[in-house]
């Protein structure tokens, strides 16, 4: 069989401008699951309609980093994490 070679020179602003809304979040999820972006906002909700408050960003940055270093805290931090976290 014959085989073809093709090459589509697409945009970005191009491609999602094109995405439908349900296209979009299996993108997003798509970059969260390969751990090129965090997830900021809750699934669904279009960050424009929820700003978050700099309380809000500074807590969800803290909870980011958090989850990157979690490997390298000590037993005791740990522990602790967990002690704060059964108090709710």
């Amino acid at each position: 069989m014959p085989e073809f070679e093709t090459y589509v020179d697409v945009d970005v602003d191009d491609f999602l401008s094109e995405c439908s809304p349900r296209e979009k979040e299996e993108l997003i999820d798509a970059l969260v699951e390969d751990g090129w972006v965090v997830r900021v906002a809750p699934k669904g909700v279009i960050p424009e309609e929820r700003l978050p408050s700099i309380p809000e960003i500074e807590w969800q940055e803290m909870c980011n980093k958090l989850s990157t270093i979690r490997h390298m805290i000590s037993f005791e931090d740990e522990e602790t994490i967990k002690q704060i976290l059964k108090k709710f």
